[in-house]
């Protein structure tokens, strides 16, 4: 299995908890409108430390809705948390502060956190790459392409794999369903998945398909 030094992650977060929550008496869009979610434990149980060399950093996006969740997510794979990357500040087409409806304040910003394996500091080959980024809010949660480049920036050529990616980018290998994958990431662990409709969570993956109960669910390969 091939090793990275840098992890860049964008994972599905459930907002299920949404689903319960009103606003003027409606209630709010579910994520799953758009793409298909996962629990935490699904993604808390991918092998990542499986494709990791000994000196690893990790890049991941977060809300501030599943800031604890995150953290978590990072030490499970392996990586101690050090700080946040980057904050994106959300743009419209006219450069104008785009804003969401949050469940106690409107929304505009999302975190990028940063976490480490190993020694990683004696890689790093810029000191002037700022956390904040400005950067038009596009596709429903797509990323900014420019804290992609920071990272280069950052850390130079090294090893790099981008996971949950929509897209393939040069120099970069990826892994997701919306991509023709560079690794097979999957494992009988990590294809359980969180099924909304009874609320629980599918103790296999056989268990999960022979429901029938996630359409929306687009299982990894074999």
């Amino acid at each position: 299995m091939k090793k990275y030094q840098i992890i860049y992650a964008d994972p599905p977060w459930s907002f299920s908890s949404k689903e319960l929550q009103r606003y003027n008496g409606k209630r709010f869009t579910s994520m799953d409108k758009h793409y298909p979610t996962q629990h935490k434990d699904w993604i808390k149980n991918l092998p990542i430390r499986r494709i990791t060399a000994d000196d690893c950093a990790l890049f991941l996006w977060t809300t501030d809705a599943h800031l604890k969740e995150a953290i978590e997510i990072t030490e499970a794979w392996g990586f101690k948390y050090v700080t946040i990357a980057f904050v994106w500040e959300k743009k419209t087409k006219n450069n104008k502060t785009a804003v969401n409806l949050g469940a106690w304040t409107l929304k505009s910003y999302e975190m990028c956190l940063f976490g480490t394996k190993g020694t990683m500091l004696k890689y790093k080959k810029a000191n002037n790459i700022y956390q904040k980024v400005e950067a038009e809010r596009t596709k429903h949660s797509k990323k900014p392409s420019e804290v992609r480049k920071n990272i280069e920036l950052l850390f130079g050529e090294l090893p790099r794999i981008e996971l949950f990616a929509r897209q393939k980018t040069e120099g970069w290998d990826v892994w997701g369903n919306e991509v023709e994958s560079d690794i097979n990431l999957t494992s009988r662990q990590s294809r359980a998945v969180y099924c909304r409709r009874p609320e629980s969570f599918c103790i296999s993956y056989e268990a999960m398909m022979s429901c029938g109960e996630c359409p929306l669910y687009k299982p990894p390969p074999a």
